[in-house]
């Protein structure tokens, strides 16, 4: 990310939190759909960037986001992830290697929906690492494309320790795992491998067991 994009972030940043780095996130792009996936309820996405003016090219922007996302099957689902959290099934979900284990109130939970915000206008997702937690930020873009306007809204904020490791989901996908202090865990989008581990460089493979 250019340096003046950067500035922009650290600029939105809560008064005190020290800007350290920005990690996309997003919607899990290959996880099942329906109950076995990690599709938030629409009750418990945020609704972001209310305020933000329509931008040139928004309208024909988001047919063609639509026709992509169908094409994709990328749609949320209607019917949304299992929410169990009863720590007996856990085991279960372990060693199948599920996307998502906890109730929407975990802290996993709360991670997927914050990277599944609802807009009228275009919107990237970003968890901007501080010296003390992960913040989420969503930044208007055009739905057709093109840069970052400059209208940004804080969303979520993390505890870095809540994090208690992190492990690759599908590689081709750039989904990964992230699993927390309370036991919950659940998938995500994000950047390429290697900027990714920039982040999180014990991140766990495809191959290692849920822990």
């Amino acid at each position: 990310m250019r340096p003046e994009l950067e500035q922009r972030f650290a600029a939105a940043l809560p008064e005190g939190e020290r800007y350290v780095g920005i990690l996309p996130v997003g919607r899990s792009m290959n996880s099942p759909s329906g109950k076995e996936g990690c599709d938030a309820p629409q009750a418990k996405r945020p609704v972001v960037l209310s305020d933000a003016a329509p931008v040139r090219g928004d309208r024909r922007g988001r047919l063609g986001t639509l026709l992509l996302r169908l094409g994709l099957n990328d749609l949320p689902s209607s019917s949304t992830a299992r929410t169990e959290n009863d720590p007996a099934l856990r085991r279960k979900r372990q060693q199948r290697k599920k996307p998502f284990f906890g109730g929407w109130d975990s802290l996993a939970g709360q991670w997927l929906a914050a990277a599944q915000p609802r807009s009228e206008v275009g919107v990237l997702t970003y968890a901007v690492l501080t010296e003390r937690t992960f913040q989420f930020v969503y930044a208007q873009v055009p739905r057709s494309g093109g840069e970052i306007t400059g209208v940004m809204e804080l969303g979520a904020s993390f505890d870095r320790s809540a994090i208690a490791w992190t492990r690759l989901h599908d590689k081709q996908f750039f989904d990964y795992m992230y699993g927390f202090t309370d036991g919950s865990w659940g998938v995500a989008s994000g950047p390429d491998e290697e900027y990714f581990r920039r982040f999180f460089p014990g991140a766990l493979t495809e191959k290692d067991p849920i822990p």
